[in-house]
């Protein structure tokens, strides 16, 4: 009689057993599935230029170059700076379509007058594990304005990074 009541509490604790693991096999993907779309590294800066004659509307840093360090930009034409950062393979069917926002100060743009504070960009099919980049460059005088400038990457409602940078006038 002993080893029977024995028995059937050593039956009932492997049923707790059994359906504490099938929990935890149940939303273990759950966490797993968050953790894959994310960005496994990035870095930051200002991208180092080319040509040192910078001229209103040339395009002169490219955005494989190396990378200064830091969140403090001197406006002035020809300065690119920004972030490269590369996408986890995991998680994604197919290739994502990411969502690139920039908050800038509100600049107008001469020739048509526009007033400008925010730039979106579509970016379809990116590819993975390869390096991205999404960088603001002074191309044009107008574009020189200090304050803060924010750069948002999402993928569908997910927000994947945020950067803040500085701009001050040199």
């Amino acid at each position: 009689m002993i080893i029977y009541l024995y028995l059937k509490e050593e039956m009932k604790r492997m049923r707790r057993l059994n359906y504490i693991f099938l929990l935890m096999l149940l939303t273990m993907p759950c966490s797993y599935a968050d953790e894959k779309r994310i960005i496994y590294d990035f870095e930051y800066g200002i991208f180092s230029r080319g040509a040192e004659n910078y001229e209103e509307g040339d395009k002169s840093a490219s955005s494989t170059s190396e990378l200064e360090k830091t969140t403090k930009v001197k406006a002035k034409l020809g300065t690119k700076f920004g972030v490269r950062y590369w996408l986890s393979r995991a998680g994604f069917i197919g290739e994502p379509t990411l969502h690139l926002i920039y908050h800038v100060p509100t600049m107008i743009n001469p020739s048509t007058g526009e007033y400008i504070d925010k730039i979106e960009i579509i970016q379809p099919e990116s590819e993975l594990d390869y390096q991205h980049t999404m960088a603001f460059e002074f191309a044009n005088q107008y574009e020189l304005v200090p304050g803060e400038y924010r750069m948002y990457v999402f993928f569908e409602n997910q927000k994947l990074l945020e950067k803040t940078f500085q701009v001050e006038l040199k």
